[in-house]
């Protein structure tokens, strides 16, 4: 009984401190109640839909109120934005990605200021990291763009979601793909899982048995036609080149593409065995008219890092994306050179990203219990994305490390066989 009077008090403490703002009719802050899942020491965000509407779907953009919440109250403002569903797969699990877009460009959690956000809910990965390393990964090679990404503890509607990735959006932008914003600049994603609103443009070069490559465009928005024949004849004329390249001579690739972002983008989706990465989907390359193709950055890494459902996948030996372009561009023997040399060069960011899970588990340990405690899933083996069993967090966890050692070692003995004059570390 003393615990229930004890509740009220803090809950009428906490209503009494929302009060409304009369001029602009918003209040000053959203509650919470982290009485069940309390403060585990990340930041949380806690968003309220007009009418506490649902989420249904990735069209639907429902008006919200948000506000980020450190241990002992608000640290921000009251936002306003508009909140819908988001992602392929990752949209119809029971936790759900969103993508936020408030009304006002705002700084979050220490990451630029934007108006244009996603909430990743890794719900595939109970390790909950591959997202956030691979982001972090590709950062340390410093590629032109890699997305900015924070853990953050979500309530909508004033229930407890769990723990999700805050993570900046692909598009252009000073502090994101930081191209001319014309009509003459693109940003496009290789995308059999495009939807038929999506603007798309069709490569033939290679296709088989009558199956064109399908090409989302994702800037400019509204393009149209002619700009979308434009990206579409720059690939075609790409692909053809590819088609014709010698093997083990120089082609000139860098007349086409940004070879060093190539490599770049290659490594991380390499090291960590990517299946979307096999040009299947979200990988991304942008292109302005006058310039060469630059692949990147990266995304969606929950089935990374020998996390796929298909056990053939997750195997730490073997060459993962030398296919479609890639198995073109490794008969060029500069490319295959230059490949090999940045192992050796940036091979320190990977064992620094194997070091990191520990940190990584230190900082969400007690958020991930949180989290297993509103989804119980950890021994759940059920369908295309539950696929192993674990008694604690700590296992998946230990996993993954253990996974990207092996897959680490793998690498070495490969590049070392091929120039054994290399150092291996």
């Amino acid at each position: 009984m003393k615990s229930v009077r004890l509740f009220l008090f803090n809950l009428c403490l906490l209503l009494a401190a929302c009060v409304w703002d009369k001029t602009n009719e918003s209040p000053d802050c959203l509650p919470l109640d982290d009485t069940e899942y309390p403060y585990a020491g990340l930041p949380r965000l806690v968003i309220e839909t007009e009418n506490f509407a649902q989420v249904r779907d990735r069209e639907t953009k429902i008006p919200a109120q948000m506000q980020i919440w450190g241990e002992k109250g608000p640290e921000s403002e009251v936002m306003d934005l508009t909140v819908r569903g988001r992602g392929n797969s990752s949209f119809e699990m029971s936790k759900y990605s969103m993508k936020l877009e408030l009304a006002n460009k705002h700084e979050m959690v220490g990451m630029p200021a934007d108006k244009d956000w996603a909430l990743i809910s890794n719900h595939a990965d109970k390790s909950l990291m591959r997202n956030y390393i691979a982001y972090n990964l590709s950062a340390k090679f410093e590629p032109y763009y890699a997305p900015r990404c924070e853990f953050v503890e979500l309530y909508l509607n004033r229930d407890y979601q769990g723990v999700y990735l805050l993570t900046e959006t692909i598009k252009i932008g000073n502090n994101r793909v930081n191209i001319p914003k014309n009509r003459n600049s693109y940003i496009v994603e290789f995308d059999t899982k495009s939807k038929e609103s999506d603007q798309k443009v069709l490569s033939d070069v290679f296709s088989e048995k009558g199956n064109k490559k399908i090409f989302t465009v994702h800037e400019p928005k509204n393009a149209q036609p002619e700009e979308l024949n434009i990206v579409q004849d720059h690939i075609c004329e790409f692909e053809a080149f590819l088609k014709a390249v010698d093997t083990n001579k120089e082609n000139e690739l860098e007349k086409w593409i940004d070879l060093e972002e190539s490599i770049k983008h290659y490594w991380v989706q390499e090291f960590s065995k990517n299946p979307d990465s096999k040009f299947f989907s979200s990988v991304y390359f942008s292109w302005t008219n006058t310039g060469k193709i630059r692949m990147g950055p990266v995304w969606d890494f929950d089935l990374a890092f020998g996390n796929h459902y298909y056990e053939g996948n997750n195997s730490t030996d073997k060459w993962e994306i030398r296919n479609y372009w890639n198995k073109f561009l490794f008969k060029d023997s500069l490319y295959r050179v230059e490949t090999e040399t940045m192992w050796f060069s940036y091979r320190k960011f990977f064992e620094s990203s194997i070091n990191s899970v520990d940190t990584l588990y230190s900082k969400l340990k007690k958020a991930a219990d949180n989290n297993f405690k509103r989804w119980p899933i950890l021994s759940v083996e059920r369908g295309y994305w539950l696929h192993n069993s674990y008694s604690s967090y700590q296992q998946p966890v230990d996993e993954l490390k253990v996974w990207m050692k092996e897959r680490l070692n793998w690498i070495d003995t490969q590049i070392s066989t091929a120039y054994p004059t290399q150092p291996a570390s």
